[in-house]
């Protein structure tokens, strides 16, 4: 697919692009071919992952035909483009995936609500799933009968030490996407109160504006 770029952080490494299709595309310094990131307003062409950007390519040295006929594709781009597929608005297992992938640990940037509570729903999901694959390994080792569930704790335990990061970023980003500071999820550590100050942020619609965390994402 071909587009536009809206915007780039050098620093932080993110970027927007506004896509043929009409939707919008984020993508980070890894996305990119080249080592020259693509200025504001530079056509790309680029391989889709639900709302992101993948193996970004500036079109500025691209060679044209004459009028009226295709742009003919440089010598990669066959087998870039070989079985792209737009999949336009990411799934809620799609934001998960993001989550606990390439956006673990990624603070200077924006979440909307769909991604937010994609991660929350099938992080919980992926608990229930494992205290359960605990239980029943435990009931198989005899360990119900003897002790307490060392399986199911040990696995649910893991989990949470590996989801706990992701859960801070999305956070932030979320914080970010409605214009706060990320800073504002220590509220969190205020006893009721203020778990429902950050619940309430979580259901805040996203600024339709730019930000000083970059312009409003897609989905």
């Amino acid at each position: 697919m071909r587009g536009e770029v809206l915007y780039f952080d050098d620093q932080r490494g993110i970027g927007f692009i506004n896509g043929d299709d009409g939707n919008r595309y984020h993508f980070a310094g890894p996305d990119l071919v080249s080592a020259a990131a693509p200025g504001k307003g530079a056509k790309v062409e680029f391989l889709t992952e639900g709302n992101r950007a993948r193996d970004v390519m500036a079109l500025g040295g691209a060679r044209q035909k004459p009028a009226g006929t295709e742009t003919e594709p440089s010598a990669t781009a066959p087998s870039r483009l070989a079985g792209s597929k737009t999949h336009g608005r990411r799934s809620l297992f799609g934001h998960f995936l993001d989550c606990v992938t390439v956006s673990y640990a990624r603070l200077g940037a924006r979440a909307p609500r769909r991604e937010f509570w994609g991660f929350f729903l099938f992080g919980f999901i992926v608990m229930v799933a494992a205290i359960f694959a605990g239980l029943i390994a435990d009931g198989v080792a005899g360990n119900l009968d003897r002790e307490e569930p060392v399986l199911a704790l040990g696995l649910t335990g893991i989990l949470v030490l590996a989801l706990a990061l992701p859960s801070i970023a999305v956070t932030i980003r979320r914080l970010h996407d409605i214009g706060l500071s990320g800073w504002f999820i220590l509220l969190g550590f205020v006893p009721t109160v203020g778990n429902l100050i950050i619940l309430v942020f979580a259901l805040t619609p996203s600024q339709k504006s730019e930000n000083k965390w970059g312009p409003p994402p897609f989905g």
